[in-house]
C-alpha cells in the first residue's frame, strides 16, 4: 500500500469528511508543487526546489505515504545543499508516486 491513513484517522477521530477533504487538498495542491519543482530544476534554482519539497512533507506524512515522504526529504536536503545531482530523476519519481496516490484516493475514497 502506498499510503496509511491511520495517523490521519487518529488525529481526526475518524472523521470521514475531514479525511476526504485532506485527500482532495492533496490532489489539488501536490501536482502544482511538483510542477514548480520541475520548473525550478530547469532554471537551476536548486534551493527553491528544496523549499517546494518541504511544503509537501507535512501533508504527505499525515497521509502515511512513506515512500513519497522519503523522496521529498532527499529533494529537500539536496536543495538545501545546492546539490542538483539526480534532482530530475528524484522529482520524476515523486511525480509518479503523487499520480499513483491520486488514482488510489479516487478509487478508494471516490474523491473528485
Amino acid at each position: 500500500m502506498r499510503y496509511d491513513l491511520s495517523m490521519l484517522r487518529k488525529l481526526s477521530d475518524n472523521d470521514e469528511t475531514f479525511i476526504r477533504d485532506m485527500l482532495q487538498t492533496f490532489k489539488r495542491t501536490a501536482p502544482p508543487v511538483i510542477s514548480r519543482m520541475e520548473d525550478y530544476t530547469s532554471q537551476n534554482k536548486i534551493e527553491a526546489v528544496g523549499r517546494e519539497a518541504h511544503k509537501l512533507i507535512p501533508g504527505v506524512s499525515f497521509l502515511g505515504a512513506r515512500d513519497l515522504e522519503n523522496i521529498l526529504k532527499v529533494i529537500e536536503e539536496k536543495g538545501k545543499a545546492g546539490d542538483p545531482e539526480a534532482m530530475t530523476s528524484l522529482i520524476q519519481e515523486a511525480r509518479t508516486i503523487v499520480n499513483s496516490l491520486i488514482i488510489d484516493f479516487e478509487n478508494d475514497y471516490h474523491i473528485e
